[in-house]
């Protein structure tokens, strides 16, 4: 049997020594990582010295720069500086190096720089540009800053849009307290303003763009718990439902129809209630049912207590019924002349600036405080016993006397409720400019003689009376 040769090539390998082709390409391999390295090496050294190309710093291009290069331009940069601000509705303003006392040292601004570069990293640094943030080395007077910049943002603001808070309101629609978004403006806040001015002027930018940053804020937004907590607090008091009562019987109920017009959330983000309003409903509406007269006094709701009372009950998430508290609002004095007069009659009291008008059998049937003639200029309402005339009328202009002699009516008051009962000159009607009734007004800003009224209580008076009702005035 013949045996097989054995070649050299297989015995080559079989002595492990490559064959052909992969014993060729090792010596190529290590050829190219050897220049890989000594290329990678040289870049290392030259980029120790130098920045890398496409690197930037402060958004200059500062690319095979060297330390030395930086330095000496931004020493030139800072000479010529000037940064141009732009922002919301065309707002535009200027500052220049010497009007901010900009100043660098630019051997600490380069070096800074360029130690936050990386020549072992300059491969990377090719593929994506390294970009560099530089403000230690710039210095400026920030005050000068803030003068320079004040008059352009004051007179932008003139005409720019202030913010508006978010707040809590009653939501008809949806029957409660519901939070309304804040909405933003258009006015630049000086603060923010100088601080992004004073970061470009450091790092040497010579535009900015102004934002959303810039602008005043508004100082509450929709998401801040403490508008969450009183718009929740808000609807627990609108839920409430408090009786009013008179001896122990309900005579009105404080519930959401009413509270929703009284409850209001605050700028200070606190509940609260407008007393205004709750006292001119007690006047208005509760004390129709409450108010009383006897043989000699009238009694009304005392509505400052009351009001107070509503108004600490709805803050206190309170709903125990509230007792009515009456007071003396007028009396007849048993030597007045409104005590000897018998039979319908309208009682005018000047000194308690009050009025009513009893029927035939000496109850009354309507009551009112007044204003009546200004004592500290001698117009006094006459005293007496008068009559209410045929004059009366609706609708109409009271015109003055011409007192001060310049050719002209010395008032023209329109009046939708005419009582005379001295002529056509002095009378009760209608006063909507007063905002107040009663006390002491008379006796420094009263009336030219009439007995003015409140709209309401000049309006059901003209529903009763009648030419020939006896009128008497008195202290």
């Amino acid at each position: 049997m013949a045996k097989h040769a054995v070649t050299p090539s297989t015995e080559a390998a079989q002595d492990g020594v490559p064959e052909g082709p992969r014993h060729r390409l090792a010596p190529k391999l290590v050829a190219c990582g050897l220049a890989l390295a000594t290329v990678y090496g040289g870049g290392c050294a030259y980029f120790s010295t130098h920045f890398t190309p496409g690197t930037t710093v402060n958004g200059q291009d500062v690319s095979l720069m060297t330390e030395e290069a930086l330095s000496a331009s931004v020493a030139d940069a800072v000479r010529d500086w000037r940064l141009e601000l732009q922002g919301p509705s065309g707002f535009t303003a200027q500052v220049a190096s010497a009007d901010v006392g900009l100043a660098a040292r630019a051997d600490d601004y380069a070096g800074d720089a360029f130690r936050k570069a990386d020549a072992r990293a300059w491969p990377l640094d090719l593929l994506s540009r390294r970009v560099i943030f530089q403000e230690d080395g710039v210095t400026l007077d920030e005050a000068s800053l803030r003068d320079a910049l004040q008059p352009a943002v004051e007179a932008y603001n003139q005409s720019a849009t202030a913010p508006t808070s978010a707040s809590s309101s009653f939501d008809a629609d949806a029957g409660e307290f519901r939070v309304t978004d804040e909405v933003p403006g258009t006015m630049l806040d000086l603060d923010r303003v100088v601080a992004s001015a004073s970061t470009a002027a450091k790092s040497l930018q010579r535009k900015l763009v102004l934002g959303d940053a810039e602008l005043v804020q508004p100082t509450v937004r929709h998401d801040d718990e403490r508008l969450a907590a009183a718009t929740k607090k808000a609807n627990d008091a609108l839920a409430l439902s408090i009786p009013l009562t008179r001896d122990g019987r309900e005579v009105a109920r404080v519930d959401e129809s009413l509270s929703a017009s009284w409850l209001v959330v605050g700028d200070d983000l606190a509940l609260g209630a407008d007393g205004d309003a709750i006292g001119n409903w007690i006047n208005s509406v509760l004390a129709a049912s409450v108010d009383y007269s006897d043989e000699v006094n009238d009694y009304a709701v005392d509505d400052a207590s009351l009001a107070e009372s509503i108004y600490n009950a709805l803050l206190g998430q309170r709903s125990d019924p509230i007792e009515i508290p009456l007071q003396v609002v007028g009396s007849r004095p048993a030597e007045s002349e409104g005590a000897r007069e018998r039979g319908r009659h309208i009682d005018i009291n000047l000194s308690t600036q009050y009025a009513r008008f009893y029927d035939a059998n000496g109850r009354v049937i309507w009551r009112s405080y007044i204003v009546s003639g200004n004592t500290s200029e001698g117009r006094t309402t006459p005293t007496g016993t008068y009559a209410i005339n045929s004059n009366m009328a609706r609708d109409t202009v009271l015109v003055g006397a011409d007192e001060d002699h310049d050719g002209e009516p010395d008032y023209r008051s329109n009046v939708s409720y005419w009582m005379p009962f001295i002529g056509n000159s002095v009378g009760l009607h209608d006063a909507t400019w007063r905002y107040s009734f009663g006390g002491s007004i008379y006796s420094y800003a009263g009336s030219h003689g009439c007995v003015n009224l409140p709209y309401q209580d000049a309006k059901a008076l003209w529903d009763l009376v009648r030419v020939g009702d006896k009128v008497v005035v008195h202290w």
